[in-house]
């Protein structure tokens, strides 16, 4: 799962309750007009637009929650704001930084996503369902099913907002603990697939670090300079948090990394899925101050 996190900075996210249809943003029981400007938001601001619904069981109000993410490493903000009706919503323009403006409440995360959209691909839905159920039950004010967010293959799936730690073959029986060590400051790594902020050589870069150095903390190895090294390799140079040294991680991109297999619960074919591999890594003596991420 290394290095498969979707490449998201900014969320768009609205509440859509009951069923969805197949489509990566299925908005074909949204009004006609409402879906333009929510389109139209999210690309203006380069921001990814999802659906969210409650976990089975859970009551639908009246109205739409929106949540508003930004996943850049420094700049990690939430927002929310409830709509009474579709029309407000279509009135208001979304903001599209900081300070938040009036009407919008700050929201401390983590928010949680499970992907559950089982017409965009079934394995979402018969694995993510019990996991969005889990979570609910630990932490039921911050929890939401949602549209596809990439890596069906990876189900049950969850993003963790703001940072956007994507998490992958997630099981309802150890959901919550996964989600209370990234509260503690830890990374789960046997599901995480990266961070959507960073580029993907990046994400592959830190989990080859992590893994090999035991460093799971999730300030740990921020990223100083990422510089191609040829086709399809990258050298990255992380930067140690406190007194730990920087490395400088070597990876590449092999297009043919895996044996021909069905990825998902629909495909009606095999497919390779390419994946990045460790070419070197050295721990450098640190210079400067890295940027956080």
């Amino acid at each position: 799962m290394l290095a498969t996190a979707s490449r998201v900075e900014r969320w768009i996210l609205v509440e859509q309750c009951g069923p969805w249809g197949a489509d990566a943003v299925p908005l074909a029981r949204v009004d006609d007009a409402l879906s333009r400007h929510l389109v139209s938001s999210a690309n203006e601001r380069g921001a990814r637009l999802v659906l969210l619904r409650h976990p089975v069981g859970v009551d639908c109000p009246p109205g739409r929650t929106v949540f508003l993410a930004d996943s850049r490493p420094g700049r990690e903000t939430l927002l929310r704001r409830h709509f009474d009706a579709d029309g407000e919503l279509l009135a208001t323009p979304l903001p599209a930084g900081d300070p938040a403006p009036d009407g919008w409440q700050p929201v401390d995360g983590p928010l949680l996503l499970v992907c559950t959209h089982g017409k965009h691909d079934r394995c979402c839905a018969l694995r993510g369902r019990p996991v969005a159920e889990a979570l609910a039950r630990r932490y039921p004010d911050r929890t939401w099913e949602s549209s596809h967010v990439g890596g069906d293959r990876f189900a049950a799936n969850a993003v963790v907002l703001p940072q956007g730690w994507y998490l992958g073959r997630l099981e309802a029986t150890g959901a919550a603990d996964v989600v209370a060590r990234l509260q503690q400051g830890r990374l789960p790594l046997p599901h995480l697939r990266g961070r959507s902020s960073l580029p993907l050589p990046v994400q592959a870069a830190q989990h080859f670090a992590r893994t090999q150095l035991d460093r799971d903390g999730t300030d740990d190895l921020a990223l100083v300079e990422q510089r191609g090294a040829g086709a399809d390799a990258w050298v990255v140079r992380l930067g140690g948090a406190g007194h730990l040294p920087d490395v400088e991680v070597r990876v590449r991109y092999d297009r043919r990394a895996t044996e021909p297999a069905l990825l998902t619960c629909h495909a009606l074919r095999e497919s390779v899925a390419p994946q990045f591999q460790l070419e070197g890594l050295t721990t450098l003596v640190r210079r400067g101050r890295p940027h956080a991420g």
